[in-house]
């Protein structure tokens, strides 16, 4: 139960722009939500938690490259070092429970559409590549093209359907990092913000999310939801994806031009991975923790920031269960837009994947922000 008032729920109406002065520049269209404090004590399941597990996640942010986004201020940066710096001390590791009640003030999210906020699931799919192009890898997937120090990451790229005709080829030093078998498996990797992808001399190549063309995202699942080819409560990325290969994706055929609908198009990063095992790093620069880690829109919230999740949702098997966990911001996506709206990180492979894939649920998101 919320802390309540004489007057009802005691309502923090926060705007980004002054989110107790923590929270960097957003988007106009990202600034109506809530902020409504609430006590340790009001997050159900959270003292059962393992929260060893989460202190461990938050670490690996604590020791990544700052990667901040370009509208996060740096008075939020501070505060996050300072917590940062007492963990990386040897606080916490006992007991992480005292560790985060003790440097951060939980607060509900309130979205201006609606009270609830809204869970999917990624994960890291495995492709087959080449590093030259091929009959049999002819889709390139690209790295951010150069920019001068003075641009943001998310400039105004040409679309997706320009961008697959060759309009970013002739820009000086524009770099193709691997050939992926079609425009399905390129989509997907996108979608996911990173891939691991096996060379045909057996080594692997990590793909992860370096930043995106600036257009607006178009879930094209919905679209097929809306043209009545399957009920919502069907449509998994694996059957979109299954849709868009059999129905063409040459130019001019169905599945191409469904793709083409969604102008938004991420770029990538790539090196060659170690372990079969090994994570991907996500756009905060810290390796993932499978069900610990979470992408979240981060022209609203910093990487690094713990949220707490309280969701009923089909997370270890068919069958919905409570998933009351806290997890860390630690990836972004072009699918993740606005501040009641959580991606949660599942692993690696097809098991990961079925398992993100059923993922479509709503549910209450809690942040986590440093105390001053």
């Amino acid at each position: 139960m919320m802390t309540k008032g004489a007057g009802g729920l005691r309502v923090l109406a926060i705007r980004c722009l002054a989110l107790l002065a923590l929270q960097g520049a957003c988007r106009a269209d990202d600034a109506a939500y809530r902020l409504q404090p609430v006590a340790f004590a009001d997050l159900p399941g959270f003292t059962s938690d393992h929260l060893e597990e989460a202190f461990g996640a938050f670490i690996k942010s604590c020791l990544a490259p700052r990667r901040a986004a370009a509208s996060v201020s740096e008075s939020r940066i501070v505060a996050l070092r300072k917590a940062c710096a007492s963990a990386v001390s040897g606080e916490g590791a006992r007991n992480p429970r005292a560790f985060f009640e003790g440097h951060f003030q939980p607060f509900l999210v309130i979205g201006a559409a609606s009270p609830d906020a809204f869970f999917t699931g990624y994960y890291l799919p495995e492709l087959a590549g080449s590093l030259t192009p091929s009959e049999s890898f002819p889709i390139p997937a690209y790295a951010l093209p150069p920019i001068s120090k003075s641009e943001r990451v998310d400039v105004n790229y040409p679309e997706r359907g320009a961008i697959e005709d060759g309009a970013l080829d002739s820009i000086p030093g524009i770099r193709k990092l691997v050939y992926l078998r079609d425009k399905a498996d390129l989509f997907l990797a996108q979608v996911q913000g990173s891939a691991r992808v096996k060379l045909r001399d057996g080594r692997v190549l990590q793909l992860s999310f370096a930043g995106r063309n600036g257009r607006p995202y178009t879930a094209l699942a919905r679209i097929l939801v809306q043209r009545g080819i399957a009920p919502a409560s069907e449509m998994t990325m694996r059957r979109l994806i299954d849709w868009l290969r059999q129905n063409g994706l040459d130019r001019g055929q169905p599945g191409d031009d469904l793709l083409r609908l969604n102008k938004s198009f991420v770029f990538f990063e790539a090196k060659i991975a170690g372990a079969s095992s090994e994570q991907p790093r996500g756009g905060g620069g810290a390796t993932l923790s499978p069900l610990r880690s979470i992408a979240i829109d981060s022209h609203v919230w910093s990487y690094g920031l713990p949220f707490f999740i309280d969701a009923s949702m089909p997370w270890r098997a068919a069958e919905p269960e409570p998933f009351q966990r806290l997890m860390i911001a630690q990836d972004t996506g072009s699918a993740i837009v606005g501040p009641a709206r959580a991606d949660v990180f599942f692993g690696l492979g097809d098991a990961a994947g079925a398992r993100a894939g059923e993922i479509r649920h709503h549910g209450r998101l809690f942040v986590f922000l440093p105390k001053e």
